[in-house]
C-alpha cells in the first residue's frame, strides 16, 4: 500500500504551491476554498475557484514539469494530499479494464505534453521516460490479455442473454425427512457450442462487475417464471426460486421487474420465492426492510440463502419480513464431521423456528444425511441426495 493521506491546513491567502515549484502531489480540497491564478499583485490573472470535493494540482500526477499556475487558500482551507503512489494503489484496485483504459489515456496524455514540449516538428518519442510515469501502471502484456478476454466473454454473453442462449436448471428443494419436493431452484448455466458448459462461478462474476448483472437477472426471472406457468402440472403446484442479485436488489426498479414479470408470465405470486444472500440484505437494512414488506405483501416468499457464512446476523431477522433461512452447505458438512456442527444447526434452527422462519439445509450428499438434519429441526433440504440440477421437466419426474 502506499502512504497514508496526509493534510494541510491553510490560513487565508497562504499559498499551496506557486508557479514554477516542482511538485509530484495534487490537492482534495476537504474544506473551504483555493483560488489558481498566474502572475503576481494587480497583474494576477485568476483562473478558477475550487471548493470541496475539487482536485487542484493534478497534472503533477502524470507530468514533471514546474507547476504552470500558483494556488492560494481562500479563508481557513484543509486539504488532503494525493500522492503518486496513492494514485497508483487506487488504480490498482479498480477493475482490469477501467486500469487498461486509464493507463492507455495517461500515456497519451504523456506523448502529447512531450510534443507540446519539444514542438510539434519533433518525433514522437519511442517511449515515454520513466520519470514521468506513474510508478508500477498496470499495462503490461498479461494484463492486456486478460482484459482481452475478459471483454470477449462479455460481449460473448451479452448476446448470449439477448439471443435466449442461456440454459435453465433446477433443483428440487424437499420436504424432509421423505424428501417430498415442495419447490425448485432455478439455476443458470451457459453452454457453448462445443459441448461445454462455462460455470456460474466464471460468468456470474463477469456480469455483476458491469449492468450486465441487471439483464441476466431478469432473463432469468423471466424465464423461470414461464417454466413454471408450462410445467405448473408436472410441478404439482410447486413454487420456483429465483436467485436475485444484490446490484439488482438495490435498483430502485427492483419491485416493479419483479411485478412487471409476474404479471406478464400470469404466475402467481405464490409460487415464486426470491432468495437474497444475507449479505445484500444486511449491505442496506433499511432498504431491504421496505422492499421485502412489498414483495412479501404481493405474496411473494423470501428466502436468505448462504445464512451463516457472512453476517450470520441471527439478531437482526425480526427486522426483515423472511420465510426462510437456507443453510450453507457447509453446515451439512460440519454435521458429517462431528457433534459442534450439530449442535449450531439446532441453534440456528430453534431460533428461525421462534420467528416462524422454515430451515432449507443446502449440501445434502445423502438421504441419511437428510434425516439427521431433520432430527436437528432442519423441516427442508436440497442437494445430490434429492436430485442434480436439470431441466424442469426432468427435475419433476426423477423426484416424483
Amino acid at each position: 500500500m502506499g502512504q497514508p493521506a496526509q493534510q494541510r491546513t491553510l490560513e487565508d491567502g497562504e499559498l499551496v504551491f506557486a508557479e514554477g515549484d516542482v511538485g509530484d502531489v495534487a490537492y482534495l480540497v476537504d474544506q473551504g476554498a483555493v483560488e489558481v491564478f498566474t502572475g503576481q499583485d494587480d497583474a494576477r490573472t485568476v483562473f478558477a475557484t475550487l471548493g470541496p470535493g475539487e482536485i487542484v494540482g493534478e497534472m503533477a500526477l502524470i507530468d514533471t514539469r514546474p507547476r504552470s499556475a500558483s494556488v492560494r487558500a481562500i479563508g481557513l482551507t484543509r486539504l488532503t494530499v494525493i500522492s503518486r503512489e496513492g494514485l497508483n494503489d487506487r488504480l490498482e484496485s479498480v477493475d482490469a479494464m477501467v486500469q487498461l483504459v486509464l493507463h492507455s489515456m495517461l500515456g497519451r496524455f504523456r506523448l502529447a505534453m512531450h510534443r507540446v514540449r519539444e514542438g510539434e516538428q519533433e518525433p514522437a518519442p519511442p517511449r515515454v521516460p520513466e520519470s514521468e510515469a506513474l510508478p508500477l501502471m498496470p499495462g503490461d502484456a498479461a494484463l492486456r490479455h486478460g482484459v482481452l478476454q475478459q471483454s470477449r466473454m462479455e460481449a460473448r454473453l451479452r448476446e448470449a442473454i439477448r439471443t435466449d442462449g442461456l440454459q435453465m436448471l433446477y433443483q428440487p428443494i424437499v420436504q424432509l425427512p421423505l424428501g417430498k419436493p415442495v419447490g425448485y431452484e432455478a439455476l443458470v448455466r451457459w453452454p457453448q457450442e462445443d459441448g461445454s458448459v462455462i460455470s456460474p462461478a466464471d460468468f456470474i462474476p463477469l456480469a455483476e462487475q458491469t449492468s450486465l448483472i441487471l439483464e441476466l437477472d431478469a432473463w432469468v426471472l423471466r424465464r423461470a417464471c414461464e417454466q413454471a406457468v408450462t410445467h405448473a402440472a408436472a410441478m404439482r403446484r410447486g413454487y420456483v426460486s429465483v436467485n436475485l442479485s444484490g446490484r439488482q436488489f438495490a435498483q430502485p426498479s427492483a419491485y416493479e421487474l419483479v411485478a412487471g414479470t409476474l404479471q406478464a408470465t400470469g404466475l402467481p405470486p405464490e409460487r415464486l420465492q426470491l432468495e437474497l444472500t444475507e449479505g445484500v440484505v444486511m449491505s442496506d437494512p433499511d432498504h431491504a426492510a421496505r422492499l421485502l414488506d412489498r414483495f412479501r405483501a404481493l405474496g411473494i416468499a423470501i428466502a436468505l440463502d448462504d445464512f451463516g457464512t457472512g453476517y450470520s446476523s441471527l439478531a437482526y431477522l425480526h427486522l426483515f419480513s423472511a420465510d426462510v433461512l437456507k443453510l450453507d452447505l457447509s453446515f451439512a458438512r460440519e454435521v458429517r464431521r462431528g457433534p459442534s456442527g450439530a449442535r449450531i444447526v439446532r441453534a440456528i434452527s430453534a431460533m428461525a423456528d421462534e420467528l416462524g422462519l422454515r430451515v432449507v439445509a443446502e449440501g445434502i450428499e445423502a438421504e441419511a444425511e437428510g434425516r439427521q438434519l431433520y432430527k436437528l429441526g432442519c423441516g427442508w433440504g436440497q442437494g445430490w441426495a434429492y436430485g442434480r440440477p436439470t431441466t424442469l421437466p426432468e427435475a419433476t419426474v426423477v423426484v416424483s
